[in-house]
């Protein structure tokens, strides 16, 4: 339920920014982007839980799971707009063809924008996130080949992983462009996750609803990390470690619909910039300015919730279903669930 909140928050955000292109002003709703680190903690804890779970899985087998499950529907939604860019441009604000950057977003390689010059967009641009993630991914496939089954190995490794690619980063951002990217201490993110996932693993604390102060808690940094000036750039990091975390131990909130948006949050992340876009062009063509962001802003979100959820059920899921029995991993036992 949370990467439904994580995903609707940044729905929000491109929300706002067709709004400004309608001329409606802005919704100073820049904040929900911090959807992005609660996607990126919920991602260390998912990765260190189902590996922990499987006993034995192999670096290989990791790498499948997480190919299976991001490549195939962000590959087909780039393609879509790699299809409009070549043949209807007009209708894309900033994307325009590249070939080298064609390739480098399919690819996951980080490369800057054709147009955006001082970003490393890919074509789809909620992509850039992915670049991240299969960096995490290639990282966390090693540190299961090296530690030989000890998960204090494995976690160190993860550690020394992510902070050398931080350091290297920093090093070399000034003669290497790309390192401009990948000196982003947003990637730690991931070793918080990490970390709440070896606490979830060994240590049972009782679900209660005091853990919702938690979540509040990270809410309100994430919403204004000014309020503990002590944190710095950290103060995002924090905040969706407090809101992972104490949803991690509070009890289910009965939310309706909530989970559905969970399941199809990837689903949500991919297609909610080009349902937005394809809405705001309606809406201005259609001449729907006269009435208001508001009901803009209601229709954005329910199109792009209902979109993503169509594309789960007739695309992500059935192809994750289809590649899984096409390259089945070998046979594990599962550990009892934590």
């Amino acid at each position: 339920m949370l990467r439904g909140v994580a995903a609707t928050m940044v729905v929000f955000v491109h929300i706002g920014l067709q709004l400004e292109r309608l001329g409606y002003g802005t919704l100073d709703v820049n904040w929900l982007s911090s959807g992005v680190d609660i996607f990126f903690v919920i991602s260390g804890f998912i990765m260190w839980v189902s590996v922990e779970r499987r006993q034995g899985m192999s670096a290989g087998d990791f790498m499948r799971n997480r190919i299976i499950r991001i490549v195939p529907l962000y590959w087909l939604v780039t393609a879509g707009v790699l299809a409009i860019a070549l043949t209807a441009p007009q209708l894309l604000k900033t994307t325009v063809f590249s070939a080298p950057h064609a390739i480098a977003s399919f690819l996951f390689l980080p490369a800057r924008h054709p147009v955006v010059t001082d970003q490393f967009w890919p074509l789809l641009v909620p992509g850039w996130t992915l670049n991240y993630e299969m960096l995490f991914y290639v990282l966390f496939a090693i540190a299961i080949a090296a530690s030989r089954g000890s998960w204090r190995k494995r976690f160190a490794l993860i550690a020394v992983f992510l902070t050398a690619v931080v350091l290297a980063g920093s090093a070399l951002r000034g003669r290497i462009d790309v390192m401009n990217f990948y000196a982003n201490p947003i990637i730690f993110e991931f070793l918080s996750g990490v970390v709440l996932g070896i606490i979830y693993m060994r240590h049972q604390f009782a679900r209660s609803w005091t853990w919702l102060l938690a979540v509040a808690a990270g809410f309100i940094i994430l919403r204004d990390g000014s309020i503990l000036p002590f944190l710095g750039h950290a103060s995002n990091l924090v905040g969706a470690t407090l809101v992972v975390g104490g949803a991690l131990y509070s009890r289910t909130l009965p939310i309706p619909g909530l989970k559905a948006v969970g399941d199809a949050s990837y689903s949500l992340y991919l297609t909610h910039v080009i349902t937005l876009a394809a809405l705001a062009h309606f809406w201005r063509s259609g001449g729907l300015e006269s009435l208001g962001p508001t009901a803009f802003t209601a229709v954005g979100v329910t199109v792009s919730i209902l979109g993503a959820m169509f594309c789960y059920r007739l695309l992500e899921r059935p192809m994750t279903q289809g590649l899984r029995r096409f390259w089945p991993t070998s046979p594990r036992k599962h550990l009892p669930a934590a």
